[in-house]
């Protein structure tokens, strides 16, 4: 569904500013050399992402995993570049092990959240965004919110959805992505002239980004001219 599909996903930069460098005390029996060491490697690994350097940054995350096993920031961050590489299943096994370790990362949730919205498993992907949502540590808060609508959309739940996006925008009134995505739900429910209204919004915020070419596609469907 036109535009829709890239507000599931953030940029990988932005993951890395909620991860920082907050290692946090690991569990399982490792060493105090090993955890430095994973560490370390974490740290190469954070540095190669900035500089575009996936394929080290991968071996740099393995690395700290395998030294590691029970830190679930390094799992997470695996995972979020698994996603963003487009190795969607391997994302969805990394994030699951992160949120085993760590169950009340709020972070980790919404990123599982959204590789299951990757793939399109959408009860998953609902399930994941709750739970990040009843975090008290979750981050983004206005994200989750978003994404938990537009899956919700995708199994037409509609009023649910409505309810989610309508929040996102209560916490950022400036989030494109929810105002578009709250079109797609009140046209889902014929309620045209409402729907238009959000897409005008969605395009007037930023014409040129995906949701704005996107918002001018569905407002000429509605016979409203773009």
């Amino acid at each position: 569904m036109g535009g829709s599909k890239v507000s599931t996903k953030r940029t990988f930069g932005l993951i890395l500013a909620l991860c920082g460098l907050l290692a946090a005390c690991a569990t399982g029996r490792v060493t105090e050399m090993q955890r430095l060491q994973a560490q370390n490697s974490y740290e190469r690994a954070l540095n190669q992402i900035s500089q575009g350097q996936t394929a080290l940054a991968m071996s740099s995350l393995q690395e700290a995993t395998g030294l590691n096993p029970g830190m679930a920031l390094y799992h997470d961050t695996l995972g979020m570049l698994l996603l963003d590489l487009g190795r969607i299943d391997q994302a969805v096994a990394e994030l699951k092990k992160a949120v085993d370790l760590d169950p009340h990362r709020g972070d980790t949730y919404f990123h599982l959240g959204t590789a299951l919205a990757e793939a399109r498993r959408w009860d998953g992907a609902v399930a994941a965004y709750r739970k990040a949502i009843a975090q008290p540590s979750l981050t983004v808060t206005d994200y989750a919110h978003q994404n938990l609508g537009l899956a919700l959309f995708h199994l037409g739940r509609f009023r649910e959805a409505e309810d989610a996006l309508r929040f996102a925008l209560s916490v950022d009134p400036d989030l494109q992505a929810a105002y578009y995505n709250l079109g797609l739900v009140l046209t889902a429910e014929k309620r045209q002239d409402e729907a238009k209204a959000f897409f005008r919004r969605a395009r007037q915020i930023a014409p040129e980004s995906p949701f704005g070419r996107a918002a001018v596609e569905r407002l000429k469907a509605l016979g409203d001219g773009g």
